[in-house]
């Protein structure tokens, strides 16, 4: 099968040859040219010879001009609309069309959005996240919802310049949040901007990011795929698969990654072969391996997936 026929059937529950393979990690190239952005992806995919590629993003989103910090209900009311090709995520728009050119008719890759809760908090608020979601709920709510209307643009943009698919990085878990601001501070955003490109790709992910997970509430999101931990909190990859129809993307520790053995690492991936069935499942790490993963560890992990 060819990279492309694989990671299509691997979505649609048909036969397989062998299960896609996928790895990622931050290249820290975020004060890089899109041009440079794009080069760094295809030399990792051909280097390592990936069936599906996830392109990184950590362009920043950004704060309003003049503006440092973002922690009162007057700094939120400053966010706006805005045409994102005019920010820093602009420049990776561009090297979205720059990998989609040689990756055309070859394999799919995805493009990272973080959610709005986490844009917000990574890019603008930081610490007073929790302040403002304990005593300023509405406010934060009107300036997620400018936020998530920003994204859904974004997201829009990337699908248009070749992306099959959103990579949607979802924090819903108890080290983050409680269940309570989860279902008010993200859910609705969450499915606001996944309906909002349903139907417009072929390969969304939804990455279920940390170890106390509140997967039950995340099992209905409109996605083709579920991205998480299940060596570093759970679910297994069996226990997943008695859950949920999407296909499943797992099962490599990526905080051990780099310091165990290459045998401990083809040891991973027999189990996560063997947990998950014939199809509908996608080898890859949990999350983003640390950087300094040495070439000879993500060779073993793709070999252990072709043998």
């Amino acid at each position: 099968m060819t990279k492309i026929e694989r990671v299509r059937a691997a979505l649609a529950g048909k036969p397989v040859d062998r299960a896609p393979f996928s790895i990622w990690y931050h290249f820290g190239n975020q004060h890089a040219s899109p041009e440079r952005t794009a080069e760094v992806h295809l030399e990792f995919f051909e280097a390592y010879d990936l069936d599906l590629l996830k392109v990184m993003n950590d362009y920043d989103y950004p704060m309003p001009d003049g503006m440092e910090v973002m922690a009162t209900p007057d700094d939120l009311k400053r966010l706006a609309p805005l045409d994102m090709t005019r920010t820093p995520l602009g420049r990776q728009l561009r090297a979205i069309e720059l990998i989609a050119k040689p990756l055309k008719g070859k394999t799919v890759f995805v493009d990272t959005v973080f959610n709005a809760w986490n844009t917000l908090r990574r890019n603008l608020v930081k610490e007073a996240m929790g302040p403002l979601m304990a005593d300023h709920p509405q406010a934060l709510e009107a300036a997620l919802q400018v936020v998530n209307d920003n994204l859904i643009r974004y997201a829009l943009a990337s699908l248009e310049r070749g992306a099959a698919g959103i990579f949607l990085s979802v924090p819903a878990a108890a080290e983050t949040v409680t269940l309570a601001q989860y279902a008010r501070f993200m859910r609705p955003f969450d499915l606001q901007l996944l309906n909002a490109i349903r139907g417009k790709g072929e390969c969304h992910i939804l990455h279920a990011h940390g170890e106390q997970l509140y997967l039950d509430q995340l099992l209905d999101y409109p996605v083709h795929v579920l991205s998480w931990a299940d060596l570093n909190g759970g679910p297994s990859i069996a226990e997943a698969r008695r859950l949920t129809p999407l296909t499943l993307m797992a099962g490599l520790d990526h905080i051990k990654f780099p310091y165990v053995s290459a045998r401990a690492i083809r040891d991973q991936v027999r189990s996560a072969l063997a947990q998950a069935g014939g199809t509908k499942f996608i080898l890859a790490p949990g999350c983003s391996v640390p950087t300094y993963s040495f070439p000879p560890l993500i060779q073993a992990a793709r070999d252990a997936a072709r043998a």
